[in-house]
Formats: structure tokens, sequence, C-alpha cells
């Protein structure tokens, strides 16, 4: 009896079946309620507001805190079902685990506000990253995460190249300003301040330099700032456009797959089809579009394997004598 019970903890937990009634309210509960609780940390912030309706944050805290709580047990109870958190240790790997640290994070402003005497202003911060939650529950969020993890060695690159030349557009502003304005370019890291302002091309226009070679210098960060800050850009478009083609291509494969037999699609075929489609996160005209793609080629097939006359080139129908058939 526990076994099943857990098996179907988990399977609702982790939305094995997304459009099974109980799991899709199970989720779409969750996700107002880290809806409804950040809105409310936010207006928690507004000091006369607060005041007046203080029983009613403290409800939604103490309602939200709860489910959370009971929906982190639960994780921790049915993990073992999961392959990569079965046999031994296999709870202590999921505790261990990133999104299951983003659940922890989320229950403990509570427990934190009622066991110690902490800032409250650093417990609101921290309910705040309640909204890492959504990372779960959103194929945006989940599509975000998938690239930023695949191209973390080249925006690490990217990175450390701005970092780089950051460090040298300070030095170069330090040595020619610092002497004319001791105040705003006295040290390095005050000019850091206006290489990442100049760079990034906001210039707030509250440290500029005076000096003609300052000014130069000043001129050659903001044009390169353009460049540079648009690298990580191009990398990360770059990666969202091939992991939308990864998924459209894995999609077009189990579509290719359940279509083998026919181009007409059994009430089984869509659901899991329907399934698949809502793991990769796409949309339901890319999927109507891939099988449309899928039954055309499927229709080339057929078409191509039909015999033709050599002379007028239309399909020949081959038909079987009584004798052939007696035969």
């Amino acid at each position: 009896m526990n076994a099943p019970l857990r098996q179907r903890c988990s399977d609702i937990l982790r939305a094995r079946v997304r459009n099974e009634p109980v799991t899709m309210v199970v989720h779409v509960a969750l996700s107002l309620l880290i809806v409804i609780n950040v809105a409310s940390v936010v207006m928690d912030t507004v000091e006369p507001f607060a005041r007046n309706h203080i029983d009613w944050f403290w409800g939604i805290e103490i309602i939200c805190s709860a489910a959370f709580s009971v929906e982190y047990l639960l994780r921790i109870w049915s993990a073992p079902e999961d392959d990569r958190f079965s046999g031994r240790f296999g709870r202590l790997r999921y505790i261990a685990s990133p999104m299951a640290l983003v659940d922890l994070i989320s229950i403990l402003p509570v427990f934190l506000l009622l066991l110690t005497s902490i800032d409250l202003r650093f417990i609101r911060i921290m309910r705040l990253l309640r909204l890492l939650k959504f990372t779960r529950y959103s194929h945006g969020m989940d599509l975000l995460t998938t690239v930023l993890r695949q191209q973390l060695g080249m925006l690490g690159a990217a990175s450390s190249a701005l970092a780089c030349f950051l460090i040298l557009s300070s030095g170069a502003i330090y040595l020619l300003e610092h002497q004319v304005q001791p105040e705003t370019f006295g040290n390095l890291p005050k000019t850091l301040y206006w290489s990442i302002i100049t760079l990034s091309t906001v210039g707030y226009g509250d440290v500029v330099p005076v000096t003609a070679g300052g000014k130069v210098l000043a001129a050659i960060i903001a044009l390169s700032g353009i460049g540079m800050v648009a690298v990580p850009a191009g990398i990360l478009a770059s990666a969202f456009s091939s992991e939308l083609r990864r998924r459209e291509e894995t999609y077009r494969q189990t579509a290719t797959q359940h279509m083998q037999g026919g181009l007409h699609l059994t009430d089984a075929m869509r659901e899991r089809l329907q399934n698949h489609q809502e793991e990769l996160g796409l949309t339901d005209e890319q999927a109507e579009m891939i099988i449309n793609d899928v039954r055309e080629v499927h229709r080339g097939h057929i078409v191509d394997d039909t015999l033709f006359c050599p002379h007028c080139r239309k399909p020949l129908r081959i038909e079987v004598s009584d004798r052939s058939r007696n035969r």
C-alpha cells in the first residue's frame, strides 16, 4: 500500500502526466501560492498598508509556508521513486539537489522569523527567493535554466573578457583623470564604477572625464561596450534557438515513431504526444506543424512506392486473377 501511494505522489509532484486533472490542480495551486506570497511580500514593504493589514499578511505567510513545507516533505518522501535518487542515501542526494535547496530556502524564512531575532528586512528578501520555485512549474524558466547550464562555459569566457576590459579601462582612466579629479577618479574602485556605467552604455553623467584624453577614452569605451555587452546576448540567443530546434527534432522523432503505421493518430497516440509536447515545452502550434510535416513526408513515401507506367507515367493498378487467387 505504501509503495503505490508513494509512486502516485511522485507522479503528481513530478508531473509525469501533465494534463491529468489532479496534477494540474496541484501545480496550479502551488503556482498561485507563489504569486500570492510574492505579492504579499511586495505590499508588506508599504508601511501604512502593512500596518493596516498585518493579520492578512501573517495569514498568507502561514498558509503558504505550511503548503510549501508539506510539498517539501512529500518530495523527500517520494524521491526514491525517481531513478536518480533510488538506492542507498537516495533521499540525501535529493536533499542536496538544486531544486530541493530552492524548496528548502522557500520555507526557511518563517522558521527563522519564529526561532531567531533576525532582521525583518532580511526575512523579506529571503521570501522573495520563492520565485525560484517557478523554475519547476514554468516551461519558459525551465528552458532558460537549461540554456544557461549548457552555455555556462561560453558565458564564463565572455564574462572573463568583459572583466579584463573593465579593469584595463579603469586603469587607463585612472592615469588620465586622477590628478585632475582626485575626488571622483582618485582610486581604482571609483574608476571601476565609472567603467561599468560607461561600458554598459548607461552613462548616468554623475562622473565624467574632463581631460581631452579622458574624453577620447570614454568614447572608445562606450563604443566598445555596444559590442562587449552584445556578446553574451548573442550567445544566449543562439543557444535558445539551438535548444528549441533540438526539442522540435526530438518531438518530430517521437511523432514519426507513432505514425509509422499510418497517417492517422489514435487517441492514445495523441495523448502520449501531448505529454511529450508538454515535457519539451512546445506550443500547440509548433506540435501541430511538426505533425503535419511528418504526415507530408509519409504521403511522399507512399507516392514514391507507387508503380508508374514508363510511357504515360500514370499509376499502375495491379489486379489479381481468379486463377492466381486459387493458387
